[in-house]
């Protein structure tokens, strides 16, 4: 019976009529795709200073947060050399893109309506203590990194790591691997199975003197969406704390949004360049408003009112089956002939090209 509510709910989300108006013009265009600054780093270790024989890293400023999602994908891009060509198959693709996609509308600067650690501050830029999305981010990326170091992905590193910290909602985050281990270690060991995976991986061929490896797709993506969930799950319950500094329309937004990614890492959503590059084109462009709890305005594209009025029906029904929609969802997304139906329709459902 639930399995029939689900597919019935989904197959109405598809076709739920959302009033989209004429698509006033994408706000992703071409160079625009990659992270601001992307082409300023080299995705080597070796960029960040060392003081007293540590490796400094500032979590807290966007250029160093940066540089770590570049070193994991440097690192990983010959285990996913044949899931697309130029290393746009990683499947780290994802968390770059929509880290990108934050700074760029201005979700991790000081809230509400503040110049300070906003985009236009250039590549100094901080990320706010007082942003929500600045939080939940975090545990994403500090999370992997400091797995990658622990499992030993990075390889032997020269010097200890030190993240500097914040004293303001200290206790919100951890800064070492010992701290990180202390407190989540069942985080830890979910983000460490994907490097563990990775690293017992083995050359199988070479395709014009690229490395091919015998790497699974579906096992790397389940594993790669399966340490974000766990990152994500440590985040949330810390979100409201510093919420009251955002609209509660965009404290909504966020966690609508984040549900929905749990609905689409159930599909193994590809999170490889083109992939995200299509889902992120649908994420709004700017801070929602509470002038936006009802009508949204004209400065909107489709594809941002499709993703709003989806991520906001799939709350509000998953919350009236009091979680069941998502436990049902997950359960019928154990097929990989339904993973792949899912995937086609939820790129109709955003207005994804297909």
């Amino acid at each position: 019976m639930w399995s029939s509510l689900v597919i019935s709910t989904f197959l109405f989300l598809i076709f739920f009529p959302v009033g989209l108006a004429p698509d006033p013009g994408s706000t992703t265009h071409g160079n625009d795709i990659y992270p601001p600054f992307w082409d300023q780093t080299d995705g080597d270790i070796s960029e960040f200073p060392v003081q007293n024989n540590k490796i400094i890293i500032d979590p807290w400023k966007y250029m160093d947060r940066l540089r770590l999602y570049k070193i994991l994908i440097t690192e990983s891009n010959k285990y996913f050399a044949s899931f697309g060509e130029n290393n746009t198959g990683n499947v780290f693709w994802a968390l770059t893109l929509f880290y990108g996609r934050l700074f760029k509308t201005e979700r991790l600067s000081e809230p509400p309506n503040s110049s300070r650690c906003a985009y236009e501050s250039g590549v100094s830029s901080c990320i706010s203590i007082h942003s929500g999305w600045g939080g939940i981010n975090y545990y994403v990326i500090i999370m992997n990194f400091l797995a990658a170091i622990e499992s030993e992905f990075l390889g032997h590193l020269p010097y200890e790591v030190e993240l500097l910290s914040r004293e303001e909602y200290r206790s919100h985050f951890c800064y070492s691997v010992e701290e990180c281990r202390a407190s989540y270690p069942q985080v830890m060991d979910e983000v460490n199975r994907l490097y563990k995976y990775l690293l017992s991986r083995k050359k199988v061929s070479s395709t014009r003197g690229i490395p091919q490896y015998d790497t699974d797709e579906d096992t790397a993506i389940f594993k790669m969406w399966a340490a974000h969930q766990a990152a994500i799950y440590v985040a949330i319950p810390k979100f409201s704390d510093v919420s009251f500094y955002s609209s509660e329309t965009e404290r909504d937004f966020t966690m609508d949004f984040l549900l929905t990614i749990e609905f689409m890492e159930a599909i193994l959503y590809r999170p490889y360049f083109e992939s995200s590059t299509e889902l992120l084109v649908g994420f709004p462009h700017r801070l929602l408003t509470d002038q936006d709890r009802n009508v949204l305005t004209s400065n909107f594209s489709r594809q941002e009112k499709a993703l709003l009025t989806a991520v906001k029906l799939i709350q509000k029904i998953n919350k009236s089956t009091g979680g069941l929609f998502l436990a049902m969802w997950k359960k019928l997304m154990t097929s990989k002939f339904a993973r792949a139906m899912a995937r086609f329709f939820i790129k109709k459902l955003l207005l994804i090209p297909i």
